[in-house]
């Protein structure tokens, strides 16, 4: 049974002329299935190259910054620890698709 954990609370950067609090940006859902986490992150009107995906120890960055659009990011930490050699990406229908393999037990 896979279980999913929905975050929003990414904030978008204001610049120093505003004191309001940050805005939620994109949202995120992390399933677990198996040997890898599924992440799902809402992000319509994108292209696929306004991408980057980090992985690091524990925590998944998406940075969504393209021609003519707001640059996004948000940082959400995976409920284990990762391979990092094991991510894959891809973009389809206005979500973008990461995969990370669990750290094999050994």
């Amino acid at each position: 049974m896979a279980r999913t954990k929905r975050t929003s609370g990414a904030t978008r950067r204001r610049g120093p002329e505003t004191s309001r609090a940050p805005e939620p940006a994109f949202p995120i859902d992390v399933e677990e299935h198996g040997s890898e986490y599924r992440v799902a992150a809402t992000l319509p009107g994108r292209r696929r190259q306004d991408f980057t995906v980090r992985v690091r120890k524990d925590k998944l960055q998406i940075v969504a910054d393209g021609e003519g659009t707001e640059r996004l990011s948000r940082i959400v930490r995976l409920p284990g620890r990762v391979d990092e050699r094991r991510t894959s990406a891809s973009y389809t229908d206005g979500v973008l698709w990461v995969t990370v393999g669990k750290l094999r037990r050994r």
